[in-house]
Parts: C-alpha cells; structure tokens; sequence
C-alpha cells in the first residue's frame, strides 16, 4: 500500500431539522451508523467522526483514511445511514494534505 489517502466525509441528513425532530426509527439508525464508525476508529480508517451543530442545518463530519479511493466509496456505501435508504447522502471530498498534530498510530 501506498500513501495514505485522506478525506472528509460529511454525512447529509435527510431534512434541515433533523438533529431535532428525527423519529425512533432515524434514531435506530443513527446508532448503527455511530457504531459503524466507532468500529472504524478502532481500524485506524476513522481517524475524528461526530455531529456538527450548524445553525442553518446540523450534519455529520468524519476524516477518513484509507489506501484507495474505492475503499472510502466501499466504507461510505456499507454505512448503515446508506444502507437504510432513508434519505441521507454523503459529500466525499479528498483532502491533498494533512497536517497532524500527533502522528496517528496505524
């Protein structure tokens, strides 16, 4: 494996006011896709991931490593808020550089 490739994923809610008025069944899935995420965090693929609490509309963020672009399509498309066809979309954006404050282990 080369380089690491890094990007940051933002993850669309199906409506503005989501983070205050999702239902029990969004909240279901929120906790798979926390628990998703939480898994790759232990990988080393998840480096920082969680809420954003925008004024005009809250959203999800992760800064995600991985060694190919297919594998962060593969990741984005096994996460449980995709797989639950409810709405949600991703924003995948490659990130050129990164700077570390600490080196991740990995």
């Amino acid at each position: 494996m080369g380089e690491p490739l890094y990007f940051l994923c933002r993850l669309l809610p199906p409506r503005v006011d989501f983070m205050q008025t999702m239902t029990a069944e969004e909240r279901k899935i929120m906790q798979q896709h926390v628990a998703y995420w939480s898994g790759k965090v232990a990988t080393g693929n998840a480096l920082v991931f969680g809420p954003v609490a925008d004024p005009r509309g809250g959203y999800g963020i992760g800064i995600i490593r991985v060694g190919s672009e297919n594998e962060i399509a593969a990741l984005r498309d096994a996460d449980p808020a995709m797989t639950a066809n409810a709405g949600f979309s991703y924003d995948v954006l490659p990130m050129p550089r990164v700077v570390f404050a600490e080196r991740p282990v990995g």
